[in-house]
């Protein structure tokens, strides 16, 4: 979906040969970016490790684009489906450049939206000040699905809120799906996420295991969209509560 709003970008804006990079961050193809003149910056970062194009971004995100943001994506390098060994270390740095490189285009406001792997490099990214305005964290996940490895995958998830620093964000949404089995304990993640966001003082939106969609890919069902897209498009523009 956001790649065919990129598209109709591209018809609109004149072209550029190739991608255009802010640090690590990457527009797609043959779309210039507006910089200041656009409403803001949204990165998608997505769960993919393999080689070929990443998944595309979730549908809800084309609202935003239709609102005059950029759409740019974080891309990790490739080298096979086994994520690295500490979830809590890798790529934060590249990220927080590529944010900063985005603020000196003269963005003035920057979301990030995470699947999965992506999700848990936002978490861990909160460590540091000036992050983003706002982020939006799907089944967040970096440690397989085995049951040996969810205990450590809870306690990760909450180190990664423990060491948020309270200006990495304004906003934060977390988004839980029933039947995710890379999820380690639903329920003990959203009070994670509750206490943190308190503690914070952020503004805070949690979906917790609707009736629909389900599963570790939920956000990226028709019906995520649908159902939620709008009051979370909303929410990280920041207009207010979302119902």
């Amino acid at each position: 979906m956001i790649r065919r709003a990129a598209l109709l970008l591209a018809l609109l804006l004149p072209m550029a040969a190739v991608a255009e990079q802010a640090g690590p961050l990457v527009t797609e193809a043959g779309v210039v970016p507006r910089d200041g003149a656009a409403s803001g910056a949204m990165v998608w970062l997505h769960p993919h490790y393999t080689e070929g194009p990443p998944p595309e971004a979730p549908a809800f995100m084309a609202r935003l684009a239709a609102r005059g943001w950029d759409g740019w994506r974080f891309d990790r390098p490739p080298g096979g489906a086994v994520p690295p060994a500490s979830p809590l270390a890798s790529g934060v740095e590249e990220l927080a450049a590529g944010t900063a490189a985005l603020r000196a285009r003269g963005y003035r406001r920057v979301v990030l939206v995470g699947e999965s792997r992506g999700a848990f490099l936002v978490l861990a990214a909160l460590r540091m000040p000036g992050l983003a305005d706002a982020a939006a964290l799907a089944a967040p996940a970096a440690h397989g699905r085995s049951a040996e490895r969810r205990p450590q995958a809870l306690a990760d998830f909450a180190a990664a809120l423990d060491r948020a620093s309270p200006d990495a964000l304004r906003r934060m949404a977390l988004l839980l799906f029933e039947d995710d089995g890379w999820d380690p304990d639903p329920a003990a993640r959203a009070g994670l996420f509750q206490a943190a966001v308190a503690r914070l003082g952020w503004g805070a939106l949690l979906i917790d295991r609707p009736p629909a969609p389900t599963g570790h890919g939920g956000v990226q069902e028709p019906e995520f969209d649908a159902i939620f897209g709008a009051c979370l498009a909303d929410f990280l523009e920041g207009r207010g509560p979302c119902r």
